[in-house]
């Protein structure tokens, strides 16, 4: 026999139900972060080859057997400027990082020169 559920009953099952859903869905982000920062190098530089070569195909190994391989063929594909764009500024974040300390240094290194020149300059 089933009764009918009250609605805090339903609500209650709602609310288990969806708890639930939370947890698979977080457990598979999870899993997928797990697998980007396993393979981060690999998936950046087969990506980058994959926009700058599009001509060209790649074999794709999976590198993790939990994840299935996922086929490209970007052959069939037509990459414009604006992907090359978002490429260029998703990469500008690490691009700064790598320049940034260059720039310091060489910044210093002026600042240096010039309060040098300033203190230590011949008087006429």
């Amino acid at each position: 026999m089933n009764n009918p559920q009250t609605p805090l009953e339903k609500l209650i099952s709602d609310k288990q139900r969806v708890q639930q859903e939370c947890r698979l869905k977080e457990q598979k982000l999870n899993n997928e972060f797990a697998y980007i920062q396993e393979n981060a190098g690999s998936l950046l530089i087969s990506g980058v080859s994959a926009l700058l070569f599009p001509g060209t195909k790649t074999k794709n190994k999976p590198a993790d057997t939990r994840q299935p391989a996922i086929a490209t063929d970007t052959s069939s594909v037509s990459l414009g400027l604006t992907d090359y764009l978002s490429v260029a500024q998703g990469l500008l974040p690490l691009a700064w990082d790598m320049v940034r300390p260059f720039l310091v240094t060489w910044g210093i290194r002026k600042a240096q020169t010039w309060i040098t020149g300033k203190l230590f300059r011949k008087k006429k």
